[in-house]
């Protein structure tokens, strides 16, 4: 028997590793290393954070108050309500923002044109 050399089909070699194994471990090692590392980073920041809440929290909000007479309060906050719908005044006086009444504004904008912008500028 003749013994032959090289593969008995060309093409079909034999392929030591299917898997490129080196990408693949040092993905792995990556994300062992972030799981180890977020935490730790976390423990050290989270004094800091919670430091900051506790600083903006320390105008208290006011005590709370039982209403007396509910309807008269929900009729004031509604009389309120609709006095600042149909009333002017300033929103910032310097900046030249004025509060319109409601009907006023909702007229202004069917008569410039719905989106706000003036017809003849479309």
């Amino acid at each position: 028997m003749a013994e032959t050399s090289g593969p008995v089909n060309p093409g079909t070699a034999f392929e030591p590793s299917d898997w490129a194994l080196r990408p693949i471990g040092l993905a792995l090692f990556g994300i062992f290393l972030f799981l180890l590392i977020a935490p730790l980073v976390l423990i050290w920041a989270y004094p800091s954070a919670v430091s900051d809440v506790g600083r903006s929290l320390a105008i208290a909000p006011p005590a709370p108050q039982l209403q007396t007479n509910p309807p008269q309060d929900l009729a004031n906050f509604a009389a309120e309500q609709k006095r600042r719908l149909e009333t002017y005044y300033w929103i910032d006086r310097d900046k030249g923002v004025v509060h319109l009444p409601i009907e006023d504004a909702m007229n202004k904008l069917v008569r410039d044109g719905s989106d706000g912008f003036p017809k003849a500028a479309r």
